[in-house]
């Protein structure tokens, strides 16, 4: 079956607002903050996850030093016991004259195999203690990776600001299934996605939708014409989208006899038939409804705004490398903690309390609310936590001067 992959950039969403749903976030100074999200609650969340995460990445830690030291001791024993047996070995065989003189070479060859059995044995055995080991630990670390990515899940999904989304989606034997993969500074997070569809056509964009071709016809001499064909029932097959302006998008029928490949910018746009631009057709561009086309590259835009379904982390990467299996989740958190760090000093700036980090936030029907926690409450949560708060509370500005 076809693998049909769609890809999609932009900028680490913002709340959707509609109607009674609509909140404004904002300094004590009444300016925007520059995420519309309840910033105080991120900030008890985050140190929530922080005082989670710090110990289990501890107890981790721990469990790679065992698992390294147990193969460190192995690895040891087996190499003392290689030179054991080569030397014991070296020292028969310089023996082999005077034996082979008395004829008695079968001691010689005797003892060899007898010294390389005993090694191989115990080789096996100190291999198999090592295994053994080993399982027990990756079994434990396993535990506390499912953990650590369970605990990062719902933080990770809507409290990093201003990342960048990739969005990838593939449509096979009649299911969607996709991932997304976010960016921040050089943390990377994936997502795996769940899609409230199980097939992609053009008429889930637009009923109805067509575009002219060139065909040829007549029966006693081919003449080409302009023939207009309903797309309506062609597959998507891929998407490729910034998030901001570029769109492409790649559209099949069920015998891929008419391909069709989208590619827009701001308001312009190409259209590709079996490779042939339209869009460049004096006579097609006349027959081509542009302002349906407009409209159903606006609602591929949004696609991915309305149709995720459930997300579940998947992974964290660090400098390209998995955060949990390499220990560097603390990093991730700073990466994190210096985000959060910029908008505390921008609310202290902004604030009466330089003790105190305050927002204002603001209801449809204009009721005005404050909501803050003070510097020292930040401090005294990470704290709690040993050094690695310590070093959290100095990148947030929240330390004790």
């Amino acid at each position: 079956m076809e693998a049909n992959i769609i890809t999609i950039v932009f900028i680490h969403r913002l709340p959707i607002y509609r109607g009674a749903n609509y909140m404004k976030y904002t300094f004590q100074d009444s300016t925007e903050l520059p995420v519309q999200r309840d910033f105080i609650t991120d900030l008890h969340d985050f140190t929530k996850l922080v005082k989670e995460v710090v110990p289990l990445e501890k107890a981790s830690r721990l469990l790679n030093e065992k698992k390294k030291k147990s193969t460190v001791a192995v690895e040891s024993k087996i190499k003392i016991l290689d030179e054991f047996e080569t030397g014991v070995t070296k020292m028969i065989q310089e023996l082999d004259k005077n034996l082979e003189d008395m004829g008695l070479a079968i001691v010689k060859d005797e003892s060899i195999a007898s010294i390389v059995s005993i090694s191989s044995k115990k080789k096996t055995e100190l291999g198999k203690e090592l295994d053994d080991n080993v399982k027990t630990v990756e079994f434990e670390l396993d535990q506390l990776s499912t953990k650590i990515v369970s605990l990062l899940d719902p933080f990770f999904e809507e409290s990093i600001y201003n990342s960048i989304d990739t969005y990838l989606l593939q449509q096979e034997d009649g299911s969607i299934s996709g991932k997304q993969i976010s960016f921040a500074e050089n943390m990377e997070y994936w997502f795996n996605l769940d899609f409230n569809a199980t097939s992609l056509k053009v008429d889930d964009f637009y009923k109805k939708f067509s575009l002219p071709i060139w065909v040829s016809g007549g029966l006693l001499h081919r003449e080409d014409r302009v023939k207009s064909i309903d797309l309506s029932n062609h597959r998507v097959v891929s998407m490729d989208y910034n998030g901001d302006e570029h769109l492409e998008a790649l559209l099949k029928d069920d015998d891929s006899e008419h391909v069709f490949r989208v590619v827009a910018d701001k308001n312009t746009f190409m259209i590709f038939h079996n490779d042939n631009d339209i869009t460049v057709d004096e006579e097609l561009v006349k027959s081509l409804e542009e302002e349906e086309v407009l409209l159903l590259i606006k609602k591929m835009k949004q696609y991915f705004l309305v149709a995720v379904q459930s997300r579940a982390l998947s992974k964290v990467l660090f400098d390209g490398k998995d955060a949990i299996s390499e220990n560097r989740v603390f990093d991730c958190l700073k990466i994190i903690a210096a985000k959060y760090g910029d908008l505390i000093n921008e609310c202290l700036d902004k604030g009466y309390n330089k003790e105190e980090i305050t927002i204002k936030m603001e209801r449809p029907d204009e009721t005005r609310t404050e909501k803050y926690i003070s510097k020292a409450e930040i401090f005294r949560q990470l704290s709690d936590v040993g050094s690695e708060g310590l070093e959290l509370a100095d990148i947030m500005n929240v330390t004790e001067k």
